[in-house]
Protein backbone atom coordinates (compact mmCIF):
# COMPACT_ATOMS: atom_id res chain seq x y z
CA UNK A 1 0.00 0.00 0.00
CA UNK A 2 3.25 2.33 1.24
CA UNK A 3 4.48 1.52 -2.30
CA UNK A 4 1.28 2.46 -4.59
CA UNK A 5 0.79 5.46 -2.63
CA UNK A 6 4.39 6.63 -3.43
CA UNK A 7 3.37 5.85 -7.28
CA UNK A 8 0.38 7.32 -7.10
CA UNK A 9 1.77 10.67 -5.69
CA UNK A 10 4.63 10.64 -7.98
CA UNK A 11 2.59 10.07 -11.41
CA UNK A 12 0.29 13.12 -10.16
CA UNK A 13 3.28 14.92 -9.18
CA UNK A 14 4.43 14.29 -12.96
CA UNK A 15 1.10 15.26 -14.45
CA UNK A 16 1.08 18.52 -12.71
CA UNK A 17 5.04 19.29 -13.88
CA UNK A 18 4.01 18.17 -17.33
CA UNK A 19 0.71 20.35 -17.86
CA UNK A 20 2.85 23.37 -16.45
CA UNK A 21 5.03 22.72 -19.00
CA UNK A 22 2.30 22.51 -21.81
CA UNK A 23 0.69 25.93 -20.33
CA UNK A 24 4.29 27.34 -20.30
CA UNK A 25 4.60 26.85 -23.95
CA UNK A 26 1.17 27.77 -25.04
CA UNK A 27 1.67 31.19 -22.99
CA UNK A 28 5.00 31.39 -24.60
CA UNK A 29 3.87 30.85 -28.06
CA UNK A 30 0.71 33.58 -27.86
CA UNK A 31 2.75 36.17 -26.04
CA UNK A 32 5.60 35.42 -29.05
CA UNK A 33 2.73 35.81 -31.82
CA UNK A 34 1.32 38.66 -29.96
CA UNK A 35 4.48 40.63 -30.41
CA UNK A 36 4.72 40.05 -33.81
CA UNK A 37 1.60 41.25 -34.57
CA UNK A 38 2.10 44.67 -32.62
CA UNK A 39 5.44 44.79 -34.16
CA UNK A 40 4.21 45.05 -37.57
CA UNK A 41 1.00 47.52 -36.27
CA UNK A 42 1.59 49.41 -33.95
CA UNK A 43 5.46 50.26 -34.05
CA UNK A 44 6.75 52.74 -36.32
CA UNK A 45 7.07 52.15 -39.10
CA UNK A 46 3.35 50.59 -39.05
CA UNK A 47 2.91 47.88 -41.98
CA UNK A 48 -0.33 48.08 -43.58
CA UNK A 49 -1.54 47.38 -47.30
CA UNK A 50 -2.25 50.51 -49.53
CA UNK A 51 -5.24 51.02 -51.01
CA UNK A 52 -6.01 50.14 -54.90
CA UNK A 53 -9.08 52.28 -55.01
CA UNK A 54 -11.62 49.43 -53.32
CA UNK A 55 -11.22 51.05 -49.98
CA UNK A 56 -14.15 53.30 -50.69
CA UNK A 57 -16.83 50.28 -50.88
CA UNK A 58 -16.79 50.15 -47.33
CA UNK A 59 -15.52 53.53 -45.78
CA UNK A 60 -17.99 55.18 -47.91
CA UNK A 61 -20.63 53.98 -46.26
CA UNK A 62 -19.56 55.81 -42.80
CA UNK A 63 -18.21 58.60 -44.74
CA UNK A 64 -14.70 58.16 -44.42
CA UNK A 65 -12.12 58.86 -46.85
CA UNK A 66 -8.24 60.57 -47.24
CA UNK A 67 -5.84 61.25 -50.13
CA UNK A 68 -3.15 58.62 -50.49
CA UNK A 69 -0.99 57.51 -53.21
CA UNK A 70 -2.99 54.03 -54.40
CA UNK A 71 -0.95 51.09 -55.03
CA UNK A 72 1.90 52.99 -53.87
CA UNK A 73 1.39 53.39 -50.12
CA UNK A 74 -0.29 52.80 -46.50
CA UNK A 75 -2.16 55.80 -45.48
CA UNK A 76 -3.30 55.77 -41.29
CA UNK A 77 -5.42 59.03 -41.56
CA UNK A 78 -8.76 58.84 -42.77
CA UNK A 79 -10.97 62.02 -42.11
CA UNK A 80 -15.13 62.35 -41.86
CA UNK A 81 -16.78 64.53 -44.90
CA UNK A 82 -19.76 64.84 -47.09
CA UNK A 83 -17.76 64.05 -50.30
CA UNK A 84 -16.47 60.84 -49.06
CA UNK A 85 -20.16 59.72 -48.80
CA UNK A 86 -21.06 56.54 -50.93
CA UNK A 87 -22.96 53.44 -50.58
CA UNK A 88 -21.68 50.95 -52.90
CA UNK A 89 -25.01 48.90 -52.32
CA UNK A 90 -22.28 46.19 -50.93
CA UNK A 91 -23.20 43.93 -48.22
CA UNK A 92 -20.75 43.19 -46.20
CA UNK A 93 -20.04 41.54 -42.58
CA UNK A 94 -16.68 43.98 -42.30
CA UNK A 95 -18.59 46.93 -41.60
CA UNK A 96 -18.94 44.91 -38.46
CA UNK A 97 -15.40 45.30 -37.46
CA UNK A 98 -15.03 48.67 -38.62
CA UNK A 99 -18.14 49.89 -36.56
CA UNK A 100 -16.58 48.42 -33.44
CA UNK A 101 -13.22 50.21 -34.16
CA UNK A 102 -15.34 53.42 -34.66
CA UNK A 103 -16.78 52.91 -31.44
CA UNK A 104 -12.83 52.29 -29.76
CA UNK A 105 -11.65 55.61 -31.62
CA UNK A 106 -15.10 57.51 -30.61
CA UNK A 107 -12.78 59.44 -27.43
CA UNK A 108 -10.33 60.20 -29.90
CA UNK A 109 -12.89 61.78 -32.42
CA UNK A 110 -11.66 65.33 -32.23
CA UNK A 111 -8.90 63.91 -34.33
CA UNK A 112 -9.14 61.68 -37.90
CA UNK A 113 -9.65 58.35 -37.70
CA UNK A 114 -6.78 56.25 -37.67
CA UNK A 115 -6.44 52.89 -39.64
CA UNK A 116 -5.12 51.02 -36.58
CA UNK A 117 -8.03 51.14 -34.68
CA UNK A 118 -9.06 48.38 -37.47
CA UNK A 119 -6.11 46.69 -37.15
CA UNK A 120 -6.28 46.22 -33.18
CA UNK A 121 -9.79 44.66 -33.94
CA UNK A 122 -8.26 42.24 -36.06
CA UNK A 123 -5.46 41.45 -34.20
CA UNK A 124 -8.13 40.76 -31.42
CA UNK A 125 -9.54 38.36 -33.42
CA UNK A 126 -6.61 36.35 -34.70
CA UNK A 127 -4.93 35.95 -31.42
CA UNK A 128 -8.05 34.74 -30.14
CA UNK A 129 -8.67 32.59 -32.94
CA UNK A 130 -4.63 31.34 -32.29
CA UNK A 131 -5.74 30.75 -28.72
CA UNK A 132 -8.23 28.40 -29.71
CA UNK A 133 -6.09 26.76 -32.00
CA UNK A 134 -3.88 25.70 -29.21
CA UNK A 135 -6.83 24.40 -26.86
CA UNK A 136 -7.82 22.72 -29.56
CA UNK A 137 -4.75 20.45 -30.16
CA UNK A 138 -4.47 19.36 -26.81
CA UNK A 139 -6.19 15.97 -27.19
CA UNK A 140 -3.26 15.70 -30.09
CA UNK A 141 -0.43 13.85 -29.28
CA UNK A 142 2.47 15.39 -27.94
CA UNK A 143 4.84 16.05 -31.03
CA UNK A 144 1.51 17.71 -32.74
CA UNK A 145 0.77 19.59 -29.95
CA UNK A 146 4.14 20.70 -30.02
CA UNK A 147 4.32 21.66 -33.88
CA UNK A 148 0.55 22.65 -35.03
CA UNK A 149 0.95 26.26 -33.24
CA UNK A 150 4.10 26.81 -33.47
CA UNK A 151 3.73 26.06 -37.36
CA UNK A 152 0.87 28.72 -37.44
CA UNK A 153 2.99 30.89 -35.54
CA UNK A 154 5.81 30.95 -38.35
CA UNK A 155 3.33 31.47 -41.33
CA UNK A 156 0.65 33.50 -40.12
CA UNK A 157 2.52 35.91 -38.13
CA UNK A 158 4.43 37.26 -40.59
CA UNK A 159 4.56 40.09 -43.42
CA UNK A 160 2.78 37.79 -45.95
CA UNK A 161 -0.35 38.35 -43.47
CA UNK A 162 -0.50 40.49 -40.48
CA UNK A 163 -0.38 43.93 -42.46
CA UNK A 164 -3.74 43.36 -43.83
CA UNK A 165 -5.22 43.57 -40.57
CA UNK A 166 -4.64 47.62 -41.44
CA UNK A 167 -6.61 47.89 -44.53
CA UNK A 168 -10.00 48.40 -45.39
CA UNK A 169 -10.16 45.38 -48.13
CA UNK A 170 -13.18 42.89 -47.97
CA UNK A 171 -10.57 40.37 -47.93
CA UNK A 172 -8.81 40.76 -44.85
CA UNK A 173 -12.64 40.69 -42.80
CA UNK A 174 -12.90 37.30 -44.70
CA UNK A 175 -9.51 35.88 -43.47
CA UNK A 176 -10.03 36.84 -39.83
CA UNK A 177 -13.68 35.26 -40.17
CA UNK A 178 -12.34 31.92 -42.10
CA UNK A 179 -10.14 31.33 -38.81
CA UNK A 180 -12.92 31.89 -36.81
CA UNK A 181 -15.23 29.38 -38.83
CA UNK A 182 -12.92 27.04 -39.24
CA UNK A 183 -11.95 26.70 -35.51
CA UNK A 184 -15.76 26.77 -34.38
CA UNK A 185 -16.78 24.40 -36.92
CA UNK A 186 -13.68 21.93 -36.08
CA UNK A 187 -15.09 22.13 -32.16
CA UNK A 188 -18.08 20.42 -33.90
CA UNK A 189 -16.64 17.78 -35.62
CA UNK A 190 -14.31 17.13 -33.24
CA UNK A 191 -15.68 17.64 -29.04
CA UNK A 192 -16.78 14.71 -27.59
CA UNK A 193 -20.02 16.74 -26.72
CA UNK A 194 -21.39 19.77 -28.60
CA UNK A 195 -23.98 21.91 -26.16
CA UNK A 196 -26.18 24.66 -27.99
CA UNK A 197 -23.98 27.32 -27.34
CA UNK A 198 -21.22 25.43 -29.31
CA UNK A 199 -23.67 24.98 -32.04
CA UNK A 200 -25.11 28.61 -32.14
CA UNK A 201 -21.40 30.02 -32.15
CA UNK A 202 -20.01 27.93 -35.07
CA UNK A 203 -23.80 29.19 -36.88
CA UNK A 204 -22.27 32.34 -36.27
CA UNK A 205 -19.07 32.42 -37.44
CA UNK A 206 -19.87 31.06 -40.41
CA UNK A 207 -22.51 33.38 -41.59
CA UNK A 208 -20.11 36.22 -41.00
CA UNK A 209 -17.75 34.81 -43.03
CA UNK A 210 -19.87 33.93 -45.78
CA UNK A 211 -21.08 37.25 -46.29
CA UNK A 212 -17.65 39.20 -45.50
CA UNK A 213 -17.36 39.18 -49.35
CA UNK A 214 -19.39 37.78 -52.13
CA UNK A 215 -17.05 36.13 -54.26
CA UNK A 216 -16.28 34.38 -50.68
CA UNK A 217 -19.95 33.13 -49.61
CA UNK A 218 -19.83 30.05 -51.95
CA UNK A 219 -16.82 28.91 -49.65
CA UNK A 220 -18.86 28.63 -46.14
CA UNK A 221 -21.81 26.26 -48.33
CA UNK A 222 -19.75 23.31 -47.51
CA UNK A 223 -19.02 24.08 -44.05
CA UNK A 224 -23.24 22.87 -43.50
CA UNK A 225 -22.18 19.92 -43.22
CA UNK A 226 -20.56 20.34 -40.11
CA UNK A 227 -24.21 21.00 -38.71
CA UNK A 228 -25.18 17.26 -39.81
CA UNK A 229 -22.62 15.14 -38.26
CA UNK A 230 -23.26 13.93 -34.67
CA UNK A 231 -21.12 11.30 -35.34
CA UNK A 232 -22.09 9.19 -33.11
CA UNK A 233 -22.53 11.52 -30.47
CA UNK A 234 -25.75 11.87 -27.98
CA UNK A 235 -25.39 15.38 -26.97
CA UNK A 236 -25.23 16.24 -30.74
CA UNK A 237 -28.52 19.60 -31.24
CA UNK A 238 -31.37 17.54 -33.37
CA UNK A 239 -32.86 17.80 -36.40
CA UNK A 240 -34.48 21.23 -35.89
CA UNK A 241 -32.02 22.96 -34.94
CA UNK A 242 -30.01 21.38 -37.84
CA UNK A 243 -32.81 22.39 -40.42
CA UNK A 244 -32.54 26.15 -39.11
CA UNK A 245 -28.76 26.04 -39.24
CA UNK A 246 -29.04 25.39 -42.66
CA UNK A 247 -31.69 27.55 -43.45
CA UNK A 248 -29.72 30.06 -41.64
CA UNK A 249 -26.73 29.82 -43.91
CA UNK A 250 -28.41 28.91 -47.69
CA UNK A 251 -30.40 32.11 -46.93
CA UNK A 252 -27.37 34.85 -46.16
CA UNK A 253 -25.56 32.98 -49.20
CA UNK A 254 -28.90 33.81 -50.98
CA UNK A 255 -29.08 37.45 -49.83
CA UNK A 256 -25.46 38.34 -50.80
CA UNK A 257 -25.85 37.09 -54.03
CA UNK A 258 -28.92 38.26 -55.26
CA UNK A 259 -28.01 41.91 -53.08
CA UNK A 260 -25.25 42.64 -55.42
CA UNK A 261 -25.34 45.58 -57.50
CA UNK A 262 -25.87 44.18 -61.40
CA UNK A 263 -23.05 47.05 -62.21
CA UNK A 264 -20.19 44.95 -59.79
CA UNK A 265 -21.64 41.48 -61.40
CA UNK A 266 -21.63 43.20 -64.93
CA UNK A 267 -17.93 44.47 -64.40
CA UNK A 268 -16.56 41.58 -62.60
CA UNK A 269 -17.82 39.25 -65.81
CA UNK A 270 -16.67 41.68 -68.11
CA UNK A 271 -12.70 41.93 -66.83
CA UNK A 272 -13.29 38.11 -66.75
CA UNK A 273 -14.04 37.65 -70.40
CA UNK A 274 -12.66 40.70 -72.37
CA UNK A 275 -9.49 41.15 -70.05
CA UNK A 276 -8.24 37.32 -69.04
CA UNK A 277 -10.67 35.09 -71.18
CA UNK A 278 -10.93 35.82 -75.39
CA UNK A 279 -7.15 37.00 -75.03
CA UNK A 280 -6.37 33.27 -75.61
CA UNK A 281 -9.25 32.77 -78.17
CA UNK A 282 -8.18 32.37 -82.05
CA UNK A 283 -11.67 33.93 -83.09
CA UNK A 284 -12.36 36.15 -80.17
CA UNK A 285 -15.25 37.94 -82.44
CA UNK A 286 -16.44 34.28 -82.86
CA UNK A 287 -16.20 33.71 -79.86
CA UNK A 288 -18.97 37.65 -78.87
CA UNK A 289 -21.18 36.20 -81.55
CA UNK A 290 -21.86 33.11 -79.65
CA UNK A 291 -22.38 34.74 -76.15
CA UNK A 292 -25.04 37.23 -78.60
CA UNK A 293 -22.89 40.29 -78.66
CA UNK A 294 -21.24 42.53 -81.25
CA UNK A 295 -18.74 41.23 -82.98
CA UNK A 296 -17.34 44.65 -83.12
CA UNK A 297 -16.81 44.77 -79.34
CA UNK A 298 -13.64 42.92 -80.44
CA UNK A 299 -11.70 45.68 -80.40
CA UNK A 300 -11.89 45.68 -76.38
CA UNK A 301 -9.79 42.22 -76.10
CA UNK A 302 -7.17 42.72 -73.80
CA UNK A 303 -8.51 45.82 -72.02
CA UNK A 304 -9.76 46.17 -68.72
CA UNK A 305 -13.26 47.69 -67.34
CA UNK A 306 -11.22 50.98 -66.03
CA UNK A 307 -9.71 52.64 -68.87
CA UNK A 308 -11.76 55.71 -70.09
CA UNK A 309 -12.37 54.21 -73.15
CA UNK A 310 -13.93 51.33 -71.78
CA UNK A 311 -17.71 50.41 -72.26
CA UNK A 312 -17.70 50.30 -68.84
CA UNK A 313 -17.22 53.58 -68.14
CA UNK A 314 -20.92 54.07 -69.55
CA UNK A 315 -23.84 53.09 -67.52
CA UNK A 316 -26.47 52.71 -70.09
CA UNK A 317 -23.69 50.50 -71.76
CA UNK A 318 -22.76 48.35 -68.70
CA UNK A 319 -26.67 47.54 -68.16
CA UNK A 320 -26.85 46.53 -71.88
CA UNK A 321 -23.74 44.35 -71.19
CA UNK A 322 -25.25 42.96 -68.00
CA UNK A 323 -27.99 41.20 -70.70
CA UNK A 324 -24.90 39.41 -71.84
CA UNK A 325 -22.00 38.44 -69.27
CA UNK A 326 -22.76 36.80 -65.86
CA UNK A 327 -21.69 34.16 -63.82
CA UNK A 328 -23.36 31.70 -65.82
CA UNK A 329 -22.85 32.75 -69.22
CA UNK A 330 -19.03 32.44 -68.28
CA UNK A 331 -19.23 29.26 -67.17
CA UNK A 332 -21.00 27.91 -70.25
CA UNK A 333 -18.13 29.56 -71.98
CA UNK A 334 -15.42 28.00 -69.73
CA UNK A 335 -17.23 24.91 -70.44
CA UNK A 336 -17.57 24.82 -74.12
CA UNK A 337 -13.36 26.14 -74.33
CA UNK A 338 -11.68 24.13 -71.63
CA UNK A 339 -8.72 25.40 -73.30
CA UNK A 340 -9.18 28.66 -72.61
CA UNK A 341 -10.38 28.17 -69.40
CA UNK A 342 -7.40 26.07 -68.42
CA UNK A 343 -5.04 28.99 -70.20
CA UNK A 344 -6.64 31.37 -67.67
CA UNK A 345 -6.23 28.97 -64.20
CA UNK A 346 -2.82 29.08 -64.79
CA UNK A 347 -2.14 32.65 -65.47
CA UNK A 348 -4.43 33.02 -62.09
CA UNK A 349 -1.96 30.39 -60.43
CA UNK A 350 0.78 32.59 -61.73
CA UNK A 351 0.17 35.58 -59.52
CA UNK A 352 -1.06 33.52 -56.99
CA UNK A 353 2.62 31.39 -56.94
CA UNK A 354 4.17 35.07 -56.24
CA UNK A 355 2.55 34.98 -52.46
CA UNK A 356 2.56 38.43 -52.06
CA UNK A 357 -0.05 40.72 -53.86
CA UNK A 358 0.90 41.30 -57.80
CA UNK A 359 -1.73 43.01 -60.25
CA UNK A 360 -0.95 42.23 -63.66
CA UNK A 361 -3.12 45.17 -65.32
CA UNK A 362 -1.84 45.59 -68.80
CA UNK A 363 1.95 46.01 -69.10
CA UNK A 364 2.40 47.38 -65.91
CA UNK A 365 3.02 45.31 -62.56
CA UNK A 366 1.34 46.83 -59.53
CA UNK A 367 2.06 45.84 -55.91
CA UNK A 368 0.28 46.75 -53.15
CA UNK A 369 2.77 48.30 -50.72
CA UNK A 370 3.34 48.39 -46.96
CA UNK A 371 4.97 51.20 -46.26
CA UNK A 372 3.58 55.10 -45.51
CA UNK A 373 5.15 57.72 -47.84
CA UNK A 374 7.04 59.16 -44.72
CA UNK A 375 9.01 56.58 -44.34
CA UNK A 376 11.30 57.24 -47.36
CA UNK A 377 10.78 53.98 -49.08
CA UNK A 378 10.24 53.66 -52.29
CA UNK A 379 6.53 53.38 -54.14
CA UNK A 380 5.31 49.70 -54.12
CA UNK A 381 7.69 48.86 -51.48
CA UNK A 382 7.09 45.57 -49.21
CA UNK A 383 7.93 44.31 -45.66
CA UNK A 384 9.60 40.71 -45.42
CA UNK A 385 9.64 40.90 -41.98
CA UNK A 386 9.05 37.12 -40.49
CA UNK A 387 8.02 36.13 -43.98
CA UNK A 388 10.67 33.19 -44.10
CA UNK A 389 7.92 30.80 -44.87
CA UNK A 390 6.53 33.31 -47.99
CA UNK A 391 9.73 33.99 -49.25
CA UNK A 392 10.94 30.26 -49.13
CA UNK A 393 7.20 29.21 -51.69
CA UNK A 394 7.76 32.56 -53.48
CA UNK A 395 11.84 31.32 -54.47
CA UNK A 396 10.43 27.79 -54.87
CA UNK A 397 6.69 28.37 -56.84
CA UNK A 398 6.69 31.95 -58.03
CA UNK A 399 6.09 32.46 -61.51
CA UNK A 400 5.42 28.74 -61.73
CA UNK A 401 1.80 28.08 -61.71
CA UNK A 402 2.20 24.65 -62.86
CA UNK A 403 4.44 23.30 -59.97
CA UNK A 404 2.18 25.56 -57.57
CA UNK A 405 -0.83 23.79 -58.78
CA UNK A 406 0.83 20.43 -57.90
CA UNK A 407 1.50 21.87 -54.81
CA UNK A 408 -1.67 22.13 -53.94
CA UNK A 409 -2.90 19.11 -55.56
CA UNK A 410 -0.44 17.45 -53.24
CA UNK A 411 -1.53 18.70 -49.90
CA UNK A 412 -4.49 18.35 -50.35
CA UNK A 413 -3.83 14.29 -51.64
CA UNK A 414 -2.01 14.24 -48.64
CA UNK A 415 -4.36 15.83 -46.35
CA UNK A 416 -7.26 13.22 -47.72
CA UNK A 417 -5.06 10.11 -46.91
CA UNK A 418 -4.40 11.22 -43.09
CA UNK A 419 -7.71 12.48 -42.53
CA UNK A 420 -9.19 8.67 -43.99
CA UNK A 421 -6.80 6.75 -42.13
CA UNK A 422 -7.57 9.02 -39.35
CA UNK A 423 -11.35 8.50 -39.80
CA UNK A 424 -12.14 12.23 -39.94
CA UNK A 425 -12.78 12.18 -44.07
CA UNK A 426 -15.73 14.77 -43.02
CA UNK A 427 -13.11 16.95 -43.10
CA UNK A 428 -10.84 16.27 -45.99
CA UNK A 429 -13.94 16.36 -47.97
CA UNK A 430 -15.11 19.86 -46.56
CA UNK A 431 -11.74 21.24 -46.91
CA UNK A 432 -11.08 20.21 -50.09
CA UNK A 433 -14.28 21.70 -51.61
CA UNK A 434 -13.80 25.03 -49.72
CA UNK A 435 -10.17 25.72 -51.29
CA UNK A 436 -10.92 23.97 -54.83
CA UNK A 437 -13.89 26.60 -54.62
CA UNK A 438 -11.37 29.48 -53.76
CA UNK A 439 -9.48 28.40 -57.02
CA UNK A 440 -11.90 28.57 -59.35
CA UNK A 441 -13.82 31.60 -58.54
CA UNK A 442 -11.14 33.72 -59.24
CA UNK A 443 -11.51 32.77 -62.97
CA UNK A 444 -14.99 35.15 -62.56
CA UNK A 445 -12.88 38.49 -61.38
CA UNK A 446 -10.46 39.09 -64.09
CA UNK A 447 -8.40 41.82 -62.68
CA UNK A 448 -6.19 41.33 -59.60
CA UNK A 449 -6.10 38.07 -59.01
CA UNK A 450 -3.26 38.31 -57.10
CA UNK A 451 -5.35 39.63 -54.17
CA UNK A 452 -8.46 37.57 -54.98
CA UNK A 453 -5.85 34.69 -54.66
CA UNK A 454 -4.81 35.65 -51.48
CA UNK A 455 -7.65 33.74 -49.53
CA UNK A 456 -6.87 30.72 -51.18
CA UNK A 457 -2.86 31.28 -50.79
CA UNK A 458 -4.23 31.66 -46.68
CA UNK A 459 -5.91 27.93 -47.25
CA UNK A 460 -3.36 26.22 -48.56
CA UNK A 461 -1.14 27.45 -45.97
CA UNK A 462 -3.61 26.41 -43.47
CA UNK A 463 -3.52 22.62 -45.25
CA UNK A 464 0.19 22.55 -44.52
CA UNK A 465 -0.01 23.41 -40.97
CA UNK A 466 -3.13 21.00 -40.56
CA UNK A 467 -0.90 18.18 -41.88
CA UNK A 468 0.91 18.66 -38.65
CA UNK A 469 -1.83 17.22 -36.67
CA UNK A 470 -1.46 13.91 -37.67
CA UNK A 471 2.03 13.60 -36.40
Amino acid sequence: MLTSHVNGRTLNLFRMRNLRGWAIYEWALLTLSAGLVVWQLFVPPSLGVADNNDYAKLIGRVCLGGEHPLFEYVGFEYHYAPEYCWNSGLITSAVLPLRFALMLAKPFSGRPFDLRWLGAVYAVLFLLSFAGVQRLVRGLRPMARLLVPAAILVVFCGATYIPWFDSFYFDTASYVFLWCACLLCLRLLLRGTVTTWDYLAALACVVVFETSKSQHTALALPLIACFWLPLGRAGFPRLPLRVAATVVVVTAAVVMFASAPPWYQTVNSYNALFYQSLIHSPDPAGDLAQLGMDRGMARYVGKHAFLPDSPMQDARETERLGRFLSVRSLTVYYLSHPRIAALVFRSALADGSLQRVRMQIGARQYRLGNYERTTGKGPEAQSHFFDFWGALKAGVFGNRPVLYGFYGAGLLAAFWVLCVRARVAAIAAIWTTMVVLAAVLVMFDGVDTGRHLFLFNAMLDMTACGLLCFL
